[in-house]
């Protein structure tokens, strides 16, 4: 209950670095975008903005949908969030890619990024000579 957001945010993308998860004062629908004057600011407590008070462990794992991570979060912590993807330097709402797993969503990111599709291209180039 004492954990801030900006550190579950921190820690989600510790692991998953081209994603990351935005909570926000209302649910979405799936395949939906959250407006952003309901973004909660991140320096607040869960305590502070959850709407279920159970005591709970939230596990994410690469294999869950983003669809169901968000659900995951609203039915067991009463809380609203929206994955987010880096697209060209930028965080998009993944609205249309709730299917998606969280690990591909990652590489999706990853692969939008300027900095590693040089990277690839070097490293492909380098191991045809």
């Amino acid at each position: 209950d004492n954990t801030r957001l900006k550190d579950i945010q921190k820690t989600f993308s510790d692991y998953y670095p081209f994603l990351s998860i935005n909570f926000y004062d209302e649910p979405h629908a799936k395949y939906q975008s959250s407006p952003a004057t309901h973004l909660i600011d991140p320096q607040k407590k869960i305590i502070d903005v959850r709407k279920t008070h159970i005591s709970t462990i939230l596990e994410i794992q690469p294999h869950y949908r983003v669809a169901d991570l968000e659900r995951e979060f609203l039915e067991r912590l009463g809380l609203s969030v929206q994955v987010m993807k880096k697209e060209n330097e930028e965080w998009q709402q993944t609205t249309g890619l709730d299917n998606l797993t969280l690990r591909d969503l990652n590489i999706l990111g990853r692969n939008s990024s300027d900095e590693f599709i040089v990277e690839d291209y070097d490293q492909s180039f380098e191991e045809e000579i």
